[in-house]
């Protein structure tokens, strides 16, 4: 299914070569690899305004997936699988691994006691709690990863995987530092609310970064 999609922000799949134990996959490239290995290398000087329409082109490609006739919740959003690549003077943005990817009904049939895919540092709290992934689950993962676009940094760099859990599973959550803008702040904390039916979809994520970029300098720090 996943070669069919062509979305402007969904890496777009050519085809695939199959052995046994062993596939490739051909791509589209994407010059500047991983949004990942970009803050990590720091490479690229990002501006708010590249930061924000980052964010904005990723949430773009979740919700595309997420409003699909069978809707498909990605499961592994992370830095990591987030793409990108030159595109006039700003960036192009794509989402990228479906390897854990699930449509819907499938997913709702996941047993609340097995376990959960995706990377530990970007699990929403309910699926440390064996519950199933949902497009609320996409929403906190994105918004860890705002947080990485927002701080450069990698989340919980320095903790093991029971502090990881304990300290999510209580609510807490990575520190925000003030030199970031306001609206950013927001964006992040909106998405990882703790509980999944508080956090907006991505379609009212959209919508709100829409009506906080044309009325507000969203460059505007912390007071």
């Amino acid at each position: 299914m996943m070669y069919r999609i062509r979305y402007d922000h969904i890496l777009t799949i050519f085809g695939a070569c199959m052995e046994p134990e062993k596939y490739a996959l051909v791509v589209e490239y994407m010059s500047l690899g991983s949004l990942y290995d970009t803050l990590k290398q720091k490479t690229l000087q990002l501006t708010w305004s590249d930061r924000w329409s980052i964010a904005s082109q990723m949430t773009k490609g979740i919700n595309y997936l997420h409003k699909l006739p069978e809707p498909i919740i990605h499961c592994d959003i992370k830095s990591l699988n987030i793409l990108m690549t030159y595109s006039g003077n700003g960036f192009l943005v794509k989402v990228s691994d479906f390897g854990l990817a699930k449509i819907r009904h499938e997913t709702s049939r996941q047993s609340s006691h097995g376990p959960s895919v995706g990377t530990l540092p970007w699990k929403a709290p309910e699926l440390l709690k064996m519950g199933k992934h949902t497009e609320a689950s996409d929403v906190y993962a994105l918004g860890v990863v705002f947080w990485e676009l927002g701080t450069g940094c990698e989340p919980y760099k320095e903790s093991d995987e029971s502090t990881i859990s304990a300290y999510v599973l209580r609510g807490d959550r990575l520190d925000i530092p003030t030199d970031i803008p306001i609206s950013f702040v927001k964006l992040i904390s909106i998405a990882w609310v703790q509980e999944p039916q508080k956090r907006p979809n991505c379609q009212e994520l959209l919508s709100w970064m829409k009506d906080v970029s044309s009325e507000i300098d969203v460059t505007k720090y912390q007071e």
